[in-house]
């Protein structure tokens, strides 16, 4: 098995795959977990509206409760809780609720919400939802639990080569070029991020994937800022922050779409129009945050199919080629389900928690994605899926 990516989808699915087959993992970064992998806030969120992502969400979260003897120096993750909120709607996330709370999944209904995080004071939530088992990852500690049992299991990493295309014979792909070479392979899965689309293309096959770049700032040291402080995330406004060190991880959840060039180093600068928009939302949802000092950050890409749920699984008109890509903004969140389902399908068994229907590569698509610019849920924009 050969695969293309060495973050969170690539080495979760190399993990899962090394107990019973040969795995290599191949990457253009000089190290594991370069782009989408090193750029994200490292929340794990259940409580989200598609029942896709949340099937694959709910599952992960059973493995980060209990991640295994890779993690047992150092866990993946650690409880503190979060704040679901919303200051225009009131029932977007309901059905959502109802489904985690039958799961099992603790959530509460808040009527003073800033009792639970002093970080909400005097913001306008109209609902509000207290999550006290959600967790914040630490990516690096999910890497290296990752690549410890994929080498503990016999599987090879290759690092700072970048596959130039993908090589089919008739309707099989059967390897990848790299450095004018081919490395043959019983199948191979694309699990590039934003890349992954060009790589299908080069094989004259059209799989729609949207790379979009969103905001992360950073801030200055701040009073309410506390390590066991929950996250916060208002949905519909598109806002979230967590503590960082002894300030804030902030975004304004904005949406753009920027296809990266070949070779390796996605992330990229803020904009004093970004700094700007996000403190206007601030002042809106968090005035108790409206003083904080933005000090740094960078954009980052999250890569989206069109129906902004994950392409999983044998490519129908591709024989030897899967995929694992697509996760958009919950690739933390994701991994570990992502990687459990298609190793299950490569092995040829079935996945009651996922229907593969739902997330294969050959769905029907729509013509064209739907992004929001400003992070706010009532409001985007229409872009070709093309």
């Amino acid at each position: 098995m050969l695969i293309i990516g060495a973050g969170l989808a690539g080495l979760s699915l190399a993990w899962h795959l090394a107990p019973t087959h040969r795995v290599l993992v191949v990457d253009q970064g000089a190290q594991p977990g370069a782009e989408a992998t090193a750029q994200n806030a490292g929340m794990v969120r259940r409580l989200v509206e598609d029942p896709v992502e949340r099937a694959i969400a709910t599952r992960s979260g059973e493995a980060f409760a209990a991640p295994g003897d890779d993690w047992e120096d150092h866990p993946p993750s650690r409880v503190v809780g979060a704040v679901l909120g919303l200051v225009e709607e009131d029932a977007q996330l309901t059905d959502a609720v109802a489904h985690l709370r039958q799961r099992g999944v603790e959530v509460h209904s808040l009527d003073r919400p800033e009792e639970v995080a002093p970080a909400l004071r005097g913001s306008p939530i109209r609902q509000a939802w207290w999550l006290p088992q959600e967790r914040v990852a630490d990516p690096h500690a999910l890497l290296s639990g990752f690549l410890r049992g994929l080498r503990r299991q016999g599987g090879a990493l290759r690092l700072g080569e970048r596959v130039e295309g993908l090589a089919q014979e008739g309707d099989r792909v059967v390897g990848v070029w790299v450095g004018g070479a081919l490395l043959r392979a019983g199948a191979v899965v694309i699990a590039a991020g934003a890349w992954g689309q060009g790589l299908a293309a080069g094989i004259g096959l059209a799989r729609p994937m949207a790379p979009i770049r969103r905001s992360l700032h950073t801030t200055a040291p701040h009073p309410l800022s506390r390590p066991e402080h929950p996250w916060l995330w208002l949905d519909d406004l598109g806002l979230y922050a967590r503590p960082e060190a002894e300030g804030w991880l902030l975004s304004g959840c904005d949406e753009r779409l920027d296809r990266p060039a070949l070779g390796p180093g996605s992330i990229g600068g803020l904009t004093e129009r970004g700094r700007a928009e996000l403190g206007h939302k601030l002042e809106r949802g968090l005035p108790a945050l409206a003083d904080v000092g933005l000090r740094g950050g960078w954009t980052g890409l999250r890569t989206f199919t069109p129906d902004r749920r994950p392409m999983l699984g044998e490519d129908p008109d591709r024989q030897g080629l899967w995929w694992a890509s697509g996760l958009g903004g919950a690739g933390v969140t994701g991994c570990f389900a992502v990687g459990e389902a298609v190793a299950a399908w490569m092995r040829g068994e079935e996945t009651p928690w996922l229907s593969r229907r739902a997330v294969s590569p050959g769905r029907p698509f729509p013509g064209r994605f739907l992004i929001h610019p400003s992070g706010e849920s009532w409001s985007g924009q229409l872009v070709s899926a093309r």
